[in-house]
């Protein structure tokens, strides 16, 4: 039981061997509505098959009229694959948060590396910000012992050879429960990870990390962060949008991304103490870069979406969010932003 969700393991087949686990979960109020309701001879299916392209689809097997029922009610019965999406992505995708040189700077500044640092790149991905820590060591001819950890095993197949050879070690593992000894590390970087974690179980990330880290170390988070809730609302449902039509069905449902105030409460509810902004710059998203990296070149899937902005962003906010429509193309900015917090000593 975790945050009052069960999770169950799903055996996988030797096809499926190398991948990340499989898990169904049920809301609280799905938990009780199905204890309430159902039998002991009652059960749900989860059956996994691969796609002609390789990927994995998902399909839950239970009489109609429940799955109706659920529906009805506003109960989730979700089938997450983690890699859902990541395996499908083009490059262009996966390189979507390109770093400025001032941020990448901003970045080093605020980890403040020190020699033989033990640090985690959390959420790593295809190991960006790893290779960006192992050319700046290399330049200060310091030593690192890094550790790269991620969900999802398509991404760390693209981690660069020179890369992997030089870290600890790339472990397949969920940030909210991560596999590391308490006290492990002193500094964990996670950048842009944290808004495809669903937001009941983003306090997880937080905690787990806390954790991990020596006493005295620092978090550093680089994240896309919405001033408002008005601005955090529009901006979401219409990165899930792009999501939907792009067939990502588990990023849709779990991507949120958080506000700078959230930001701050999620630090000081875990036990961190302070939150420092080191950085911040404005991340354009453009509807027509998904054209090619999410939406397989389909210029119906874009007029979808551009007319759902269109429809989802109200006039008095596009100021504000830097709002540009060319007709094949809507552009608003974010904040992307950098903060450092510390465990306490």
């Amino acid at each position: 039981m975790r945050q009052g969700r069960k999770i169950v393991p799903l055996n996988l087949g030797s096809n499926l061997i190398g991948h990340p686990t499989f898990t169904f979960s049920l809301s609280n109020e799905a938990q009780v509505f199905v204890s309430e309701i159902l039998d002991d001879t009652f059960s749900l299916r989860l059956s996994v098959d691969l796609g002609p392209d390789g990927s994995h689809i998902a399909s839950l097997h239970g009489p109609p009229d429940l799955v109706e029922l659920f529906a009805s009610l506003k109960l989730q019965v979700r089938c997450d694959i983690v890699a859902d999406g990541y395996n499908v992505l083009s490059h262009d995708a996966l390189d979507a948060f390109v770093a400025s040189p001032e941020s990448k700077a901003k970045l080093l500044e605020a980890l403040d590396l020190r020699e033989g640092n033990k640090v985690l790149d959390l959420m790593s991905g295809s190991g960006a910000v790893s290779q960006l820590l192992l050319e700046y060591v290399d330049k200060k001819s310091m030593g690192l012992a890094l550790s790269m950890c991620d969900t999802h095993h398509s991404q760390l197949k693209r981690i660069n050879s020179k890369v992997r050879e030089r870290v600890v070690d790339v472990t397949v593992g969920d940030a909210r429960a991560l596999p590391y000894e308490k006290e492990s590390f002193d500094a964990v970087v996670l950048k842009m990870g944290l808004h495809e974690v669903p937001q009941l179980d983003q306090p997880l990330v937080m905690r787990n990390v806390f954790r991990v880290l020596k006493r005295g170390g620092r978090f550093i988070i680089w994240q896309l962060l919405p001033a408002s809730g008005v601005i955090q609302d529009v901006f979401t449902d219409i990165v899930r949008k792009t999501s939907m039509l792009a067939g990502c069905e588990s990023q849709a449902f779990n991507r949120y991304f958080p506000r700078q105030d959230q930001i701050s409460w999620l630090f000081k509810s875990a036990g961190f103490r302070g939150c420092e902004e080191i950085f911040q710059a404005e991340f354009t998203y453009s509807t027509r870069a998904s054209l090619g990296a999410e939406l397989g070149g389909d210029s119906s899937k874009l007029e979808i979406l551009n007319n759902f902005a269109r429809d989802r962003v109200p006039q008095e906010i596009r100021d504000s969010l830097c709002w540009r429509d060319t007709g094949e193309d809507i552009s608003l900015k974010i904040p992307a932003c950098i903060y450092r917090t510390y465990k306490p000593a």
